[in-house]
């Protein structure tokens, strides 16, 4: 697999490895809408997504209403998939007489060694039904992540007995977890719905998956399948109840302002343990599903325009050990006749290196359906959306009905 390819391998596989569940950056996008203006979510939800985005936002709309939603994106966080394609095709043993790939070899094992570097991802798929407040969901959160073990010490030409590149012990883990839900939630109206407090009770279904491998002549094509390998071979199930809460301020429809915070009770599920199995070495004994709290507000100054900003009050965890994410979000809404339009930036403070993505979306809506879509990706890479240096890219799709 070439370096062009690796991203977009790299985002294929993790698809494949989790069915029916599909990844965005590490707060999940609830669905092509909140997708198509880069996540602004907590204070526009007002259908069945408010299940998963903000349950306050259920008690906003007293019509019946059905979602099917997904969204994918997997994030590149210091250019890991780079320097992995440099290391992959190498065979330490044979260094020792090429200088020029031994200098290659440690400046890509260096530029692994920096704070934060890895390939994280989560996301969301569901089906969800409300009306009148009530809410009622079924679907999947899913979180993975890859990162690099590197050895520093062992980068002399291999024929060093002590310090060679044949002994150096670089590796890449692979972790994840599958949470498969049901969700039921309910939102309660206050002053005519200019209050709206909800909350979500969560039953999870949790698969976790572990694996370590040598960072060179790794057999497999990309990162993504290191995850699916590990999956293979290291599942471990095990459930869990938690909640989320919510509210929100809806000034005569013009202005909202939305908190929300979710997995209240950060759930934790096991991971498989065997001090046998070299591709278990330094596994955690369990995994959380990372509690966020988040903040949003929305204004609607004219009935076919809607702006909206979201921010994580508080950084939350991520699957990388001591990693963390912290998202702001703002997007935009034209709604047309028939149509709708939007667009966003994305930023995650907490990433090693802090960069903005921009989405595209759009919406055709008909009496009683409507079909959406979203794109994200970074400015990295151009136009060309192979390319290697492309840090994030992901899409969004769902079919709505409204009665």
């Amino acid at each position: 697999m070439t370096r062009r390819r690796a991203p977009i391998g790299f985002t294929a596989s993790i698809l494949l490895w989790i069915p029916a569940a599909l990844l965005v950056a590490q707060q999940p996008f609830i669905g092509p809408r909140a997708a198509g203006m880069a996540g602004a979510q907590t204070a526009v939800a007002n259908d069945s997504t408010a299940l998963w985005a903000n349950p306050a936002g259920l008690g906003l709309d007293p019509k019946l209403d059905v979602d099917l939603f997904g969204a994918a994106l997997a994030t590149d966080r210091g250019h890991m998939v780079q320097s992995f394609d440099v290391l992959r095709v190498l065979n330490p043993v044979q260094l020792a007489g090429n200088a020029v790939a031994r200098a290659a070899a440690l400046s890509a094992l260096q530029s692994l060694s920096g704070p934060g570097v890895s390939a994280i991802a989560s996301g969301v798929a569901g089906l969800g039904l409300s009306e009148m407040g009530l809410g009622i969901g079924v679907g999947d959160i899913a979180y993975a992540a890859v990162y690099p073990n590197v050895d520093l010490v062992h980068v002399l030409p291999s024929t060093d007995p002590v310090a060679g590149f044949q002994l150096n012990t670089s590796g890449l883990t692979s972790v994840g977890l599958e949470a498969r839900e049901l969700r039921v939630g309910y939102a309660y109206a206050l002053y005519g719905r200019t209050l709206l407090v909800g909350a979500t009770t969560r039953y999870i279904f949790g698969r976790t998956y572990y694996g370590h491998a040598t960072i060179f002549g790794v057999g497999q094509d990309n990162l993504g399948s290191l995850i699916a390998e590990a999956r293979k071979q290291n599942e471990k199930s095990s459930g869990a109840f938690t909640f989320d809460v919510g509210a929100m301020l809806n000034v005569a429809s013009t202005v909202r302002v939305g908190i929300v915070s979710t997995a209240m009770t950060n759930p934790k599920f096991d991971v498989k343990q065997s001090a046998t199995n070299p591709l278990l070495s330094g596994a955690p004994t369990f995994i959380r599903i990372p509690r966020t709290v988040r903040a949003g507000a929305s204004v609607t100054p004219i009935s076919a325009l809607t702006v909206a900003l979201d921010y994580d009050l508080v950084p939350s965890d991520t699957l990388l050990p001591g990693g963390k994410s912290q998202q702001f979000s703002a997007g935009a809404e034209v709604k047309l006749p028939i149509l709708a339009i939007r667009a966003g930036l994305w930023r995650d403070f907490k990433a090693p290196d802090p960069h903005w993505s921009y989405a595209a979306g759009f919406g055709l809506h008909l009496a009683m359906v409507s079909v959406n879509a979203a794109l994200l990706v970074s400015k990295e890479g151009g136009l060309n959306w192979k390319s290697a240096s492309r840090r994030d890219l992901g899409v969004a799709v769902d079919g709505h009905f409204r009665f």
